[in-house]
């Protein structure tokens, strides 16, 4: 069980890595946001892994109000949050996403927290910073 464990423990490091050097070059391209955060997506970073689904790079550039939010609903460990990470897979067909990672990062560059699983697929609500980032990539 402990084996287990230090693999899974590994893996996760790996894929928090590579997800890292994913977007080390990315030319983030503003496609919405809110009150919260500032959503921007890596175009270069598009890729087909079928006839409808998309995957892409998604970074949201937190605003005061939405750090406030995150410490009141998360906890203090994100009082210096700065920005978050994504890899969301678009099913353009369907007009539904889903993460396939998530991580979030502190002013210093520092990781806070990390998720790598795949989510539920949500449908994509009309006139959301989600709409914005499905029509850049799927119309």
């Amino acid at each position: 069980m402990k084996s287990l464990s230090i693999k899974l423990g590994v893996i996760l490091i790996g894929l928090a890595l590579f997800g890292y050097a994913e977007v080390w070059g990315a030319d983030w391209e503003y496609y919405g946001g809110c009150d919260n955060y500032l959503a921007y997506y890596d175009a270069q970073s598009i890729t087909r892994t079928s006839k409808n689904i998309a995957r892409v790079w998604v970074r949201w550039d937190w605003t005061e109000k939405g750090v406030i939010n995150c410490v009141g609903s998360l906890g203090k460990k994100y009082e210096n949050l700065s920005h978050s990470i994504y890899l969301m897979e678009i099913n353009c067909e369907e007009k539904m996403t889903h993460e396939l990672s998530l991580t979030y990062y502190d002013n210093n560059g520092g990781v806070i927290y990390l998720f790598s699983s795949s989510s539920e697929w949500d449908f994509v609500i009309s006139e959301s910073v989600t709409e914005g980032l499905y029509k850049e990539v799927c119309e």
